[in-house]
């Protein structure tokens, strides 16, 4: 494999030059995007399979949310390299407007964006979270990732329909087969 090198330098952006460019108005709420590694990718907008499955999960852990965590949806999760937002992320409350840096666990909804979403594992790592669970809708399964260590997880589980997902946090389990196959 021959690396090419690039003929002019490359900028990579920082957090703080994103917020720039949302203050100058060239970024707006409604532009998606994740930063990763300098570089801002944009979010392909959702599915009605994939909004379906994230609000059918936004319903389950609201409902059962303490004073001790919250659900927060698509928001943003800060991390040393930059920031992703998840599909649904259950922090622990340190305050309405707090910005997160961790999180008890992150959630995706993979339907088309299974290796994508697969190559986040080791963000999410890095940044402590608690627990990946990534719903992967073509194999209708829910792959959960548990004990952050270094770029990986320490477990690797995989739930299908009739295996009920109990989260680390206290929460009411998550019916597979209800969630993928409703």
């Amino acid at each position: 494999m021959t690396v090419v090198e690039p003929r002019a330098p490359i900028h990579l952006l920082t957090v703080e030059d994103v917020f720039a460019m949302v203050e100058a108005g060239v970024l707006t709420a409604e532009d998606r995007c994740e930063l990763v590694d300098g570089i801002l990718y944009d979010i392909p907008p959702p599915g009605r399979i994939h909004s379906g499955i994230v609000a059918l999960l936004t319903e389950h852990f609201a409902r059962a949310a303490t004073q001790e965590w919250q659900v927060r949806v698509q928001d943003v999760l800060f991390m040393p390299s930059g920031f992703r937002s998840p599909d649904l992320v259950v922090v622990r409350r340190t305050g309405e407007h707090a910005l997160h840096h961790t999180a008890l666990l992150a959630l995706e909804v993979s339907h088309t964006t299974r290796a994508y979403d697969e190559r986040k594992t080791p963000y999410y790592a890095r940044a402590g979270v608690d627990e990946y669970w990534r719903v992967d809708v073509e194999a209708a399964e829910i792959v959960v990732r548990r004990g952050p260590s270094g770029d990986g997880y320490r477990e690797l589980l995989r739930f299908g329909p009739g295996e009920p997902v109990a989260p680390l946090f206290d929460a009411p389990s998550v019916d597979v087969a209800a969630l993928l196959l409703g």
